[in-house]
């Protein structure tokens, strides 16, 4: 399981693991269940496969199981 924030756009599937900012917004990790998402397309998920579930994508290969 690999939590985070996690945003597709442009075909690739963008993570931020603590943290994303933006001149607009900061997400952080311990605000995510204060967060009413999407923020600029991204969203929080528990996992990679619940956000590839959700963006309707194929897990990447290469981040596939926990600490990859």
């Amino acid at each position: 399981m690999i939590s985070g924030f996690y945003k597709y756009e442009s075909e690739t599937l963008l993570f931020g693991p603590n943290f994303v900012y933006n001149d607009n917004y900061t997400l952080l990790r311990e605000d995510k269940d204060t967060i009413e998402f999407p923020v600029d397309g991204w969203y929080w998920f528990d996992s990679i496969e619940d956000a590839c579930g959700f963006f309707n994508i194929s897990v990447p290969e290469n981040n596939q199981g926990e600490g990859n």
